[in-house]
Formats: C-alpha cells, structure tokens, sequence
C-alpha cells in the first residue's frame, strides 16, 4: 500500500516505504490503526498531562518544595523527552508504553510553565492580582488550545485545510530555524552573551514572533491529522494509535505553551 511520510517532527520517522515490514497489512481490523482507537489513546495522554501538570502548578503556586527545582525540572524534563523521543523513533512498537512515561514529563514541563510565563511577565503570583489573572490567563490558553484545534480539524475534515509537499517544506525549514534559534539564544545566554529573545520581548516583533510560533504549532496539527489519516487507511498496524497519539500530544502541548506567552504579553502591555 501507498505510505505517505508526515513532516512533524514527532511522526516524520514513521512514514517510510516499508517501515511496517509484514505488519502493515493486518488479517483483522482488530490489529489496525483507527480514528477511534487514536482518539482514546490521546485522551489517555491528555489526561496524563492534565493531572501532572494541574499537581505540578499546584506545588508551584504554593510554594512547595518543587519550586526550588523547577529549572532542573524543566531542563531533565526537556533532555528525558528528547531520549524518549528518540526511542519511539527507533522502535515505533514502544510509544504504547514510553507514550504515557512521556505524557508525564510533559505534564511536569506544561505545570512549570504554566507558573513561569504568567510570572515572567505579570508579577509575583503572591499578588492576588497577579494570581487571579494568571488562573485566568491558564484558562484562556487551554480553551484557545483546543478551540484552534478543533477549528483545524474542522478545516482538514472538510478539506478546506491541506498541506502539501511545498508547504511541508516550509513548516519544516521554519521549525528548524525556530529550534537554531532558541539553543543559539540559551548558549549564548550561558555565557553572558545578549541577543534579542523574542520570546521575552513584550514589543510588537516580540508579541508577533510568539504570534508566527503559535501558527507554526497550528500547522503542524495538520500534519499530525494527515499522518494519521493515511496510515489508518493503509492499514497500519494497532500500536501506531499511540505514535499518532504521542505526536498530536506533543504538538498540542507546544501550541499550549505559545498561546498562554501570547496572552501573558498582551496582558502585560494593557
């Protein structure tokens, strides 16, 4: 069957001629990837990360022991996500374990950032203010998550919203820029030297930096939505729900994050 190879980084490995060896044509529907079957073992890793990240926010809020570790947090739970990244990558067959090892560190990245970024630019959250607009700015971030995500799946279902190989192309190259950027910015930031960080800069380039992030993310739910579309029905074998899964929480985490820095800037500039 014809295989056709998503450009999310999360799922770009998947997509080769052949990577499913014998398995890819299954005896039974049983043993084949569905939309349903996705969709549950998503919602199984969104609950993960819901959870984690809600005790995570929790511990930071109040002061907690976590709070003193939050950078080692975020920086362990960035490098274990990379590893295990890799390692779904090498053996596809393991995201229906590593899948929900991952969910959990992603819960403890999203919980910390989500104290972080309101922080970074509302002000302490002992200020009830500045608490009362960070639980709103939460709120906000998560309806507006899964509102853009329901609208792209909304455009790609009816097939107003396609990707094809060029645009793939770009989404790729620009991420690729994005990522240069942001290990360009934390190096040289390690050694004292000072460049321009778009994701702090509460101007206009700043706000529309964060802006072109926040599309970027919601290009790549296309991907997600087209990778899991055509390995379904090139009937791919059944632990590739939790590769689609694993792929779509990772972006949607991502297009999370964007939106609540994009709302803490313009709450910050009022």
């Amino acid at each position: 069957m014809r295989m056709l190879q998503s450009r999310n980084p999360a799922m770009g490995a998947f997509g080769q001629e052949g990577r499913f060896g014998d398995a890819q044509i299954a005896k039974s529907e049983s043993n084949t990837m569905t939309i349903g079957g996705t969709i549950s073992a998503t919602s199984i890793l969104l609950a993960i990360v819901a959870v984690v990240g809600i005790f995570t926010w929790q511990q930071m809020v109040s002061g907690g022991t976590m709070t003193k570790f939050v950078w080692p947090m975020l920086i362990g739970g960035f490098v274990l996500g990379i590893i295990i990244s890799f390692a779904i990558y090498a053996k596809p067959k393991s995201a229906r374990v590593l899948g929900p090892v991952h969910a959990v560190f992603q819960g403890v990245f999203v919980g910390a950032l989500s104290y972080i970024i309101p922080m970074q630019f509302l002000g302490n959250a002992a200020d009830p203010a500045a608490s009362n607009s960070m639980q709103t700015l939460i709120l906000q971030a998560v309806i507006a998550t899964f509102g853009v995500a329901g609208a792209m799946l909304a455009g790609y279902a009816s097939g107003l919203l396609r990707v094809g190989p060029f645009i793939q192309k770009m989404i790729i190259t620009a991420t690729l820029g994005l990522v240069f950027y942001t290990m360009m910015l934390f190096i040289l930031q390690m050694v004292g030297v000072g460049i321009w960080n778009g994701f702090a800069d509460t101007g206009m380039m700043g706000i529309g930096f964060t802006g072109f992030c926040v599309a970027l993310a919601s290009l790549f739910l296309l991907l997600d939505f087209q990778f899991i579309e055509k390995n379904v029905e090139a009937g791919a074998p059944k632990y590739m729900e939790w590769v689609g899964a694993w792929a779509l929480m990772v972006t949607l985490v991502w297009l999370y994050i964007e939106i609540l820095r994009l709302l803490s800037k313009l709450q910050a500039r009022d």
